[in-house]
């Protein structure tokens, strides 16, 4: 394989920067929306594209996958204020293309922006502009000379619960105006010096003139279900900022409640000391940085952050991006006066030559299984690439879908090859079940065999090398003698010319009554048409069955 761009190391901080990163590609999907375009692309290793779900709106910005192959992401209804990253709505599709939930939020209240973060209770997190007036802005104590025109629209944060096909309720709420920090008007209670405020934002930073009411311009929101928190980045004051979800709401507009005892206020921020009073230029160290999120479980550097840092430059003054990795301080602890830690990054990923590696605007980078990091360059040419911890690029692919234009807000990754469309059967109803396969375009032609499991899915059965993540039982047994028979359609056949292929498990009205309660699991062996020898095993789905 070769490259347009063979980037290098610049810089690793620290000896303890992240175990892994190997010198072959991840070998699961890349998943991207190119932001003129109402559609969303899932490609493989190979850079084929095996998987495409088609939006009536767009264009799109984040696009998420969740464990029933739903996919969940932002879409653009026209109707917003005209700033960079305005959408107005949410999507839900399924893994057919049916659409689930067409969510609006583009009123008078607020309009949806940029990014959301998926709740493990299936809520979502997502960033809104408040609509507001710069008079409103200046009672809070805005210095005037700071403004023009008559809009105001600060970020808030809104937790959605989905209560139909387009409607939702607003089951919790986080305002910026909340938790601001002023020292130009004596007469507002928010008067004082930001300097000793850090858990507040200084309301007239940065010292520029706002024409068109975004401050904040925050585009990247992440959340930590381990300590219930929530991350949210502003390129506009060069930071990011981490709060307490575990909240009311009430709690949240305050100063006092949650785990963390702080209501709504910061409980760490990094990028720009500067913005808190507790640093000088030369300290920042974001520059209009996207992606900004904590590293799952699970993954080599979890819990550590990892930034697209997109206008880092370079000492002589050469436009540059970056990527960081930083490892957080214990309980997010700050000396009187001193700057949040760390002084550096754990790793930053770059390039010696400015021209190799540049985007200016939007942009991601996710950490992989394997330890690599997946880096999307979205405003050079939609560069979506793969880079080890020593900084070799093993895989990389450009945008290639037929769009007016060819950036890309993120690219994401995902391992899994096989989802169903839902997660429960009801007992007493039954129906039908859909199995649909994705193995990659490698696998075209070859043979597939659905299975199933009431006993599990560790430590799984060994077939030639092949872990089948099943364990075997009477089910088990069935499912192989009875293939494409009775409740088992297509479990056994041959995937297409993508590699990808569809099965389902059609159970009749109170056939599976006598196992109410538990969990049944599904997942399929892939075999080489050629020479029989099977080569890989899915990733297994469960269904509970219920009444």
């Amino acid at each position: 394989m070769s490259f347009k761009h063979v980037p290098t190391i610049l810089f690793a901080a620290s000896s303890m920067a992240f175990a892994g990163g190997v010198g072959e590609p991840a070998p699961g999907f890349r998943m991207y929306s190119p932001t003129g375009d109402t559609n969303t692309y899932l490609i493989d290793a190979d850079g084929e594209f095996v998987h495409t779900w088609t939006s009536n709106l767009g264009p799109t910005a984040a696009c998420y996958l969740e464990p029933n192959g739903v996919l969940t992401r932002t879409v653009n209804h026209g109707t917003g204020p005209p700033l960079g990253g305005e959408g107005g709505g949410i999507q839900r599709q399924s893994f057919d293309g049916t659409i689930t939930w067409d969510y609006l939020y583009d009123g008078p209240e607020g309009v949806l922006h940029h990014d959301i973060a998926l709740l493990p209770n299936g809520n979502v997190l997502a960033i809104a502009w408040e609509i507001s007036t710069t008079a409103e802005a200046i009672a809070e104590g805005r210095d005037p000379a700071l403004v023009a025109g008559t809009d105001w629209y600060p970020d808030e944060i809104i937790e959605l619960e989905q209560t139909g096909p387009d409607t939702a309720d607003i089951v919790w709420r986080w305002r910026m105006m909340d938790h601001v920090v002023q020292d130009f008007d004596v007469t507002k209670p928010n008067f004082g010096d930001p300097a000793d405020h850090p858990e507040l934002l200084d309301l007239n930073y940065p010292p520029t003139v706002v024409t068109n009411g975004d401050w904040n311009h925050c585009n990247a929101i992440d959340y930590l279900p381990s300590l219930d928190l929530i991350l949210i980045s502003s390129p506009f004051q060069n930071e990011f900022w981490v709060i307490d979800h575990s909240t009311t709401t009430a709690e949240a507009a305050g100063h006092t409640g949650g785990t963390f005892g702080k209501g709504g206020d910061f409980l760490y921020r990094w990028g720009n000391p500067l913005a808190y009073g507790a640093g000088i230029e030369d300290d920042q160290q974001l520059f209009f940085q996207h992606s900004t999120h904590w590293i799952p479980e699970g993954l080599p550097g979890a819990g550590n952050i990892l930034i697209f840092n997109n206008r880092a430059g370079t000492p002589d003054g050469l436009d540059h991006s970056s990527v960081v990795e930083l490892e957080l301080p214990p309980n997010f602890s700050l000396d009187p006066g001193a700057a949040y830690g760390p002084e550096a990054p754990l790793w930053v990923y770059s390039t010696p030559d400015p021209e190799d590696f540049y985007s200016n605007i939007v942009s991601s980078a996710r950490r992989l299984p394997n330890g690599n990091t997946l880096v999307c360059a979205g405003n050079q040419s939609g560069w979506i690439f793969e880079v080890t911890s020593a900084g070799d690029v093993v895989w990389e692919h450009f945008n290639q879908t037929p769009t007016p234009t060819s950036i890309v807000f993120m690219a994401s990754y995902w391992e899994r090859t096989l989802w169903a469309d839902r997660d429960f059967i009801s007992t007493s109803a039954g129906g039908l079940t859909r199995l649909d396969m994705v193995a990659g375009s490698k696998h075209a032609g070859d043979f597939y065999l659905v299975i199933g499991s009431f006993a599990g899915t560790t430590p799984g059965f060994d077939i030639n090398g092949v872990n089948l993540p099943l364990n075997p039982d009477p089910y088990f047994i069935l499912t192989l003698t009875e293939v494409n028979d009775g409740p088992f359609q297509d479990t056994f056949g041959v995937l297409d010319s993508l590699g990808n292929g569809q099965a389902g498990l059609n159970l009749p009205p109170g056939a599976a009554n006598p196992f109410v309660g538990a969990n049944m699991y599904h997942a399929y062996l892939v075999g080489n048409s050629a020479t029989q020898a099977i080569e890989m095993a899915s990733n297994a789905v469960a269904l509970e069955l219920r009444p």
